[in-house]
């Protein structure tokens, strides 16, 4: 399960999931794309088998860098798909994966450059700090504009905010109505069915600040006056997509009550 979900997105309750799986034998993977550089990380609090996380999403550096932590116990199970022992490192698992042959490790080295940026920026917890309060400022904003709600309290959320749209949104929740406003306003971001509804999730950077969300508030508004929703524009793909997020999301919650 995800640490937090993409659509929409959610801090899902790592430990107790894990806890859940664990009381059933089953090894657990946490997949934390979205969280690297988000939220902080414990990863041996959550105590999670294996835990993955992307650094381009949150953390500044390239696509392609990404990291793989493995608990001790588990190691022996996992290996590279280029078996090599040329790298370097106090343990085999480690040995294996600091070197996994001739390949571009560009990305991987870029990790550093990016940690020193969020130093320069003011650190892990500034930048947090920062994207948590313009999530939950801007999700406030376009809320109000709307006369909607957001989804979840924030203290589910880090630095993406999931809010309701008008009902006559329905007519075209779907990726049409994200490119008809890239196209208009040069702004762009997901639109989900969800639970009978349509949502909408917005994400906060450090380069973002809260006139973005008016501006974005005020191009999808003037969509939904028009007619350009009514006129039955749907993204079947994208729908499905969702219904299957929308499955994972509660199974795993779901878990935690069984």
């Amino acid at each position: 399960f995800s640490h937090i979900t993409s659509l929409p997105a959610v801090i899902l309750p790592v430990q107790e999931l894990t806890r859940a799986c664990h009381k059933r034998g089953v090894m657990v993977l946490v997949d934390g794309a979205h969280a690297l550089g988000q939220i902080q990380i414990r990863v041996e609090e959550i105590g999670a088998d294996f835990y993955v996380a992307d650094g381009h999403k949150w953390l500044y550096s390239p696509k392609g860098s990404a990291l793989l932590w493995v608990a001790p116990g588990r190691q022996a199970l996992i290996h590279p798909n280029v078996i090599n022992y040329e790298g370097q490192g106090p343990t085999p698992f480690q040995l294996q994966f600091s070197y996994t042959g001739t390949k571009d490790y560009t990305a991987l080295l870029a990790m550093s450059a990016a940690l020193d940026f969020r130093e320069q920026l003011g650190g892990d917890a500034r930048i947090m700090t920062y994207m948590h309060r313009l999530a939950s400022y801007g999700g406030d904003l376009l809320a109000k504009a709307w006369g909607t709600k957001k989804l979840v309290a924030d203290d589910q959320i880090a630095a993406m905010v999931n809010v309701w749209l008008p009902s006559k949104a329905m007519a075209c929740c779907s990726l049409d109505l994200s490119n008809h406003i890239l196209l208009l306003n040069q702004t762009w971001v997901p639109v989900s069915p969800w639970d009978g509804g349509c949502l909408v999730r917005v994400s906060a950077q450090v380069y973002n600040e809260i006139s973005d969300f008016a501006r974005f508030g005020e191009a999808l508004s003037k969509v939904l006056a028009g007619d350009w929703c009514s006129d039955g524009r749907n993204s079947s793909g994208y729908s499905s997509i969702s219904s299957s997020t929308d499955n994972g999301t509660h199974a795993s919650l779901q878990l935690l009550h069984s």
